[in-house]
């Protein structure tokens, strides 16, 4: 074998012989095709080495590259294994004093994704270095180093760069602020979103954002609104940005992968709207609903769209019709999914045109017994749908299984187990044979219904039908109801005076307001979240529980409280009397 003299040559499979000195490992460096090559090269270690220099930093840097772009035949904890990369991190270690803030915070990044542990000498030695160079750290250092640590173990170091990566930002961002960089600001207002600084420092970041209108790119605005979303404090002066933010993703969603859509959505509905209304912008939800038809999505993806809808009550029938023409599907997707599309259809109160294929395969996988599940909700959404399942209600309205899932003491609980039992014994007694909820439930639903005060409708029913003697307020059926008013009519349709004892505190049974001929009205103030959130429409459990309130034969009427808000103060009367008198023409 040919030797040249004062070189050493190495060969490896499919490889041309490479000298191992400095300079030439560098070009090797640039064709190298996998890491065993950049390790299997590296150039002997030597104390006075003047060109360690040189392939230092690159070779660390070509690793990274190939391990990141899966070009390695050897995995990240066979890479931490090899004894050249040992010698490499010596070499780093050996270098790092004349390393520039870029350079020690490439290294730190290369060295984490590889795997390199926090307390590890060369990672102690970084840290220690960047510590010592604090001063500087440039904000995209901040946002950058904030990354890298994250993903650290917790040491005393990690923990004191941590805390002084805000402090530093707290005093650069007045002066080194880029007002023109977006991607900056995007970067620093996630960061912000994340740690505790001044709402001065805020203030200057959502500023800048804001200044730059809607010319943002469509991954920015999602970043930027994730971060707004992130905010515990939500200040007025943000709300410019946020719309801006929203307008950018109305015009050019169909740039962003429905991960990024999917990720943000759960980030914003998520959010308590109830606190943070501004969080709501129907225009995008519906243009993310859009989205998942336009992109056909697929079933599962659509699902999770729609479970995201759920939460909130906020209806797409476009969308709901892309979910039921996948109905051949249904049987294969999992038990979340068949819980998310009975709440989606529940919901919308919607029926599409192949709704009994849709109802059938629905009903074939309904048997859910998964204990995590809002059982009762879940089975109040069934009946809304027409769907039966009684082998479901009595594994659910078992007694042991009832009294074990009713222990958490949850109001709501209450409330819809005893709207369960209504709708069984009023509209399906002849089908259902199985347990019903504990009167022990039921009771203790009315005494909870009984303690609401808030009657915004009393004084002008009392005023529309000729008095308090004339409107009964929380009267008790046999079957739980607690019904908010009740007028009774005679046949003439004429109000009847209340004939009921009517002593502060007591109870009035609707038993003692029927009379042969009578007729009564039931006016029902629902709370919003009775209804859909974009459409003043009632969601199907809710209907249905209307639906009991007629098997009793009287009228209800449901009054929603976004209607009633908006109606001019001289529309309020002729409305509440148009309202019963057009309910009470459905009782003739």
């Amino acid at each position: 074998m040919h030797r040249s003299i004062g070189r050493l040559y190495c060969v490896t499979a499919g490889k041309e012989l490479q000298p191992t000195d400095g300079s030439s490992y560098f070009g090797l460096l640039k064709s190298a095709t996998d890491a065993k090559e950049v390790l299997e090269f590296l150039p002997t270690i030597s104390r006075t080495k003047q060109d360690r220099h040189v392939y230092t930093l690159p070779a660390l840097k070509t690793l990274f590259e190939l391990q990141k772009n899966g070009k390695s035949t050897l995995r990240s904890e066979q890479i931490l294994k090899h004894p050249r990369f040992a010698e490499l991190c010596q070499n780093v270690r050996f270098e790092s004093r004349t390393f520039m803030m870029n350079d020690l915070t490439e290294c730190l990044k290369i060295l984490t994704f590889l795997g390199v542990h926090t307390n590890s000498e060369i990672m102690t030695v970084l840290l220690q270095l960047i510590r010592h160079q604090i001063n500087d750290v440039t904000l995209d250092h901040i946002v950058f180093l904030s990354f890298i640590l994250k993903k650290l173990d917790r040491t005393p170091l990690v923990e004191a760069l941590q805390i002084a990566l805000p402090m530093l930002l707290q005093i650069q961002i007045g002066y080194k602020l880029d007002h023109e960089n977006v991607q900056q600001l995007v970067e620093l207002l996630e960061f912000v979103s994340h740690h505790k600084v001044n709402d001065r420092s805020v203030m200057n970041i959502v500023s800048a954002l804001t200044l730059h209108g809607t010319n943002l790119s469509p991954e920015q605005a999602i970043n930027a609104l994730k971060a707004l979303s992130g905010f515990h404090a939500f200040l007025p002066q943000y709300e410019k940005l946020l719309q801006n933010l929203f307008a950018v993703l109305e015009r050019d969603l169909d740039q962003i992968p429905f991960k990024m859509i999917d990720y943000v959505l759960k980030k914003l509905l998520d959010k308590n709207l109830d606190y943070y209304p501004m969080f709501y912008n129907e225009a995008f939800l519906k243009r993310c609903a859009q989205y998942a038809i336009d992109h056909d999505i697929g079933l599962l993806n659509a699902l999770y769209m729609l479970k995201k809808f759920n939460k909130i009550s906020f209806l797409h029938v476009p969308l709901l019709d892309y979910i039921a023409a996948h109905a051949d599907k249904l049987s294969i997707i999992p038990t979340s999914g068949i819980i998310t599309i009975v709440a989606g259809f529940s919901n919308a109160n919607y029926r599409p045109g192949n709704w009994e294929r849709i109802k059938e395969e629905i009903a074939r996988n309904t048997t859910i017994t998964t204990g995590s599940i809002p059982w009762i909700r879940y089975n109040l959404e069934l009946l809304s749908l027409d769907i039966l399942n009684p082998q479901l209600l009595s594994y659910w309205l078992d007694p042991h299984a009832q009294d074990a899932n009713m222990a958490r003491n949850v109001l709501v609980d209450y409330l819809q187990l005893s709207e369960l039992g209504q709708t069984l014994s009023l509209l399906y007694s002849g089908q259902y044979q199985g347990p019903y909820p504990a009167k022990q439930y039921v009771e203790k639903s009315v005494m909870l219904l009984l303690q609401n005060n808030d009657h915004p409708l009393l004084k002008p029913l009392e005023f529309a039908f000729g008095g308090a003697e004339y409107v009964s307020t929380q009267v008790v059926t046999e079957q739980g109801h607690v019904l908010d008013h009740v007028i009774v009519f005679n046949a003439d349709g004429n109000p009847v005076k209340k004939c009921v004892p009517s002593e502060e505190g007591s109870t009035i049974r609707l038993e003692d307001l029927r009379q042969p001929e009578n007729k009564l009205v039931a006016i029902l103030y629902l709370p919003k979240s009775c209804y859909a959130i974009n459409v003043n429409r009632l969601r199907g459990r809710f209907a249905l529980h209307l639906k009991t309130i007629q098997a009793l034969g009287i009228a209800p009427v449901a009054i929603s409280p976004v209607i009633w808000a908006n109606l001019p103060e001289s529309e309020r009367i002729p409305f509440l009397q148009r309202e019963t008198r057009e309910a009470l023409r459905q009782l003739t």
